[in-house]
C-alpha cells in the first residue's frame, strides 16, 4: 500500500506539474479558455497530457515495482569475512592435539588455565550457597538491565574504588561474559578506524585475536625475562604515535607469572601519562600472589584513564560462571568526553549482560568469602609454584625464572640441547612431549615467545611431580648429547 500510495502521489504531482507548464506556456490558446465541459479528446491530445499521464504511470509503476533481480541456479552459501579470520591459537592448538596423548599413559594437562580442573582449588562455600539461594528464591530469572544489575554494580563499584580517584559508581561499571568479553568490550570501546594499541609479548594470545576481529593495528612491547619480565619503558616510546588508542597492562601476568611492584608500575603509568595513552588494565588474576603483594593501577596514577577488567574466574574460581565486568576509572572526564562510556553501555545492549542469578549472587560473594579462603588458595598455588621452578631447575635443557603470582610460568627451552626430533621449535618440543608421555603443555609460540613452553601449574604437588618425572625422562631422552 505504501509504495502504491507514493506512486499514485508522484503521478499526480507529475500531472499537475505538467499542466501547470503548459499553462503558462500558452495561455492564449481558445481551448484553454473554453468552459472544461467542451474539452474534448483532440484538446487533451493537442496539449500533450495524455502522453504526460502515461509517462507519469509507467515511471510510477517503475516506483512501485521491485527490480528483477538475479536468481542463483546454485547454493551459494559464504561464511563472514571477518568472523572465519578468528583465530586463537591455544583453543586451535588444544583442539589439534587432543587426542595425540599416549594411550597407554594417563593424560596429564599442564596446558589450560582453568583452576576448576583440579579439585583441591574450588569456589569458596560462601560463595557457592550465595549463587543456590538466588536461584531458590526465584526472584533473578528475568532480563537485566543491560549495563548489569545495579546491586552487583555498586558492590564492584566499592570494592574497586582506591583512594586518590574518584570513588566509583554503579554508573562506572558494566557487567560481561566473562573477563575475555570485558577485554572485547574495552577495545572495541576505544577501537577507531586506522588505530594501533600497545600489548605485551610474552602475552595472552586473546588480546591479539580481539584487535585482529576490530581491524585495529598491533604494536608489542617487550617483557624482559632478564628483570623477571618487567616493561621495556624505553621501547614504548619508540612504538607509540598520534594513532595509538591505548595500552594494555596484564598484571599479575598470563604467561609468565609476573606480579609488577608499585615502583615499575609507577614507571609504567608515568610513561602512558606521558604519551597521552589510556590504559587497558586485565587485572583477572588480582590478589593472586605469593611475592610482592598486588597493586592495582589505578592505585599509583590519579591521571591515566584506566578501563579495568576482571571477573570470578580466577580469584574467585569459577571461570565456568561466565561473570566479568569492566570498571571505568576517569578522574578527568578524558574517557566521558570521547563517549567510551556510552559505547560500552552500546556494547552491553547487544549481549545483555551475564547470567541473572550469577550477577544477583555478586555482592555476597565480594562480601562474603572469607580472608581465609582466599590466604589458603594462594599458599596451594605457591606451594605449587615453587614445586615446578624446583623441578624444572633440575632437569637439565630448561631453564625458569621464578613465578610470583597467576598459575603461570614460562620454561626456556635452550637452543641446541635436545636432538633434532623435539629441539627444532616449541611446538615439535610440545607435540612429542604429548605423543610419548602424555603431558599437554602450550608451545611459547601461542602467546609471541618462540623457544618458551607455558607450564600451568595450578595442579597439585602430587601430579605436580608425576609430571615432571616424565617431563625429565623425557628430557634426558632427547639431549643432543646422547647422540
Amino acid at each position: 500500500m505504501a509504495s502504491a500510495d507514493f506512486a499514485a502521489g508522484g503521478c499526480r504531482k507529475r500531472l499537475l506539474e505538467n499542466n501547470n507548464n503548459n499553462n503558462n506556456k500558452e495561455a492564449d490558446t481558445p481551448e484553454l479558455t473554453q468552459p472544461e465541459s467542451k474539452l474534448g479528446e483532440n484538446s487533451l491530445k493537442k496539449e500533450g497530457l495524455v502522453e504526460d499521464a502515461k509517462v507519469a504511470f509507467e515511471e510510477a509503476v517503475d516506483i512501485a515495482t521491485p527490480a528483477k533481480r538475479a536468481r542463483r541456479d546454485a547454493w551459494e552459501v559464504r561464511s563472514g569475512d571477518r568472523a572465519s579470520g578468528i583465530l586463537n591459537p591455544v583453543r586451535d592448538i588444544m583442539d589439534k592435539l587432543a587426542g595425540k596423548e599416549n594411550p597407554r599413559k594417563r593424560l596429564i594437562t599442564l596446558a589450560q588455565g582453568d583452576p576448576s580442573a583440579y579439585p583441591h582449588l574450588r569456589p569458596s562455600e560462601n560463595q557457592v550457597q550465595a549463587v543456590m539461594e538466588v536461584i531458590a528464591g526465584g526472584a533473578a530469572n528475568g532480563y537485566q538491565p543491560s549495563q548489569g544489575n545495579i546491586k552487583a554494580r555498586a558492590a564492584l563499584a566499592e570494592t574497586f574504588t582506591v583512594r586518590g580517584r574518584p570513588a566509583l559508581t554503579p554508573n562506572d561499571v558494566f557487567m560481561t561474559w566473562g573477563c575475555s568479553e570485558a577485554l572485547a568490550h574495552a577495545i572495541a570501546a576505544l577501537a577507531t578506524k586506522g588505530s594501533n594499541i600497545l600489548l605485551p609479548r610474552p602475552g595472552f594470545c586473546m588480546y591479539e585475536v580481539l584487535c585482529n576481529y576490530h581491524e585495529v593495528e598491533i604494536r608489542f612491547y617487550d617483557l624482559n625475562p632478564d628483570k623477571n619480565w618487567e616493561v621495556d619503558i624505553e621501547q614504548l616510546k619508540t612504538l607509540a604515535d598520534d594513532k595509538t588508542v591505548a595500552m594494555l597492562i596484564n598484571n599479575p601476568n598470563n604467561p609468565c607469572g609476573a606480579v609488577y611492584s608499585a615502583e615499575h608500575l609507577t614507571d609504567v603509568l608515568r610513561a602512558a601519562e606521558e604519551l597521552k595513552l589510556p590504559i587497558i588494565a586485565d587485572e583477572v588474576y588480582m590478589g593472586i600472589t605469593f611475592g610482592p603483594d598486588f597493586v592495582p593501577c589505578t592505585k599509583v596514577n590519579n591521571k591515566v584513564p584506566i578501563l579495568t577488567v576482571c571477573s570470578v574466574s580466577k580469584r574467585w574460581l569459577a571461570p565456568g560462571w561466565r561473570l566479568g565486568w569492566v570498571t571505568v576509572h576517569d578522574c578527568d572526564g578524558i574517557l566521558a568526553a570521547a563517549k567510551v562510556p556510552q559505547t560500552l553501555l552500546k556494547l552491553c545492549q547487544i549481549s545483555l549482560g551475564p547470567s541473572a542469578p550469577m550477577q544477583a549472587a555478586l555482592p555476597a560473594i565480594l562480601g562474603g568469602t572469607p580472608q581465609d579462603w582466599y590466604n589458603n588458595i594462594n599458599k596451594e598455588l605457591e606451594a605449587s609454584a615453587k614445586c615446578c621452578v624446583r623441578r624444572i631447575r633440575e632437569i637439565p635443557g630448561l631453564e625458569v625464572n621464578e613465578p610470583e603470582g597467576a598459575m603461570y610460568c614460562m620454561v626456556k627451552i635452550l637452543p641446541g640441547y635436545f636432538d633434532e626430533q623435539v629441539g627444532g621449535s616449541d611446538v615439535d618440543f610440545a607435540a612429542q612431549l604429548l605423543a610419548e608421555e602424555s603431558v599437554a603443555m602450550l608451545p611459547g609460540q601461542c602467546f609471541r615467545a618462540r623457544g618458551f613452553i607455558r607450564v600451568v601449574f595450578a595442579a597439585s604437588v602430587e601430579v605436580l611431580e608425576e609430571a615432571f618425572d616424565r617431563l625429565e625422562a623425557f628430557c634426558r631422552r632427547h639431549s643432543a648429547k646422547r647422540q
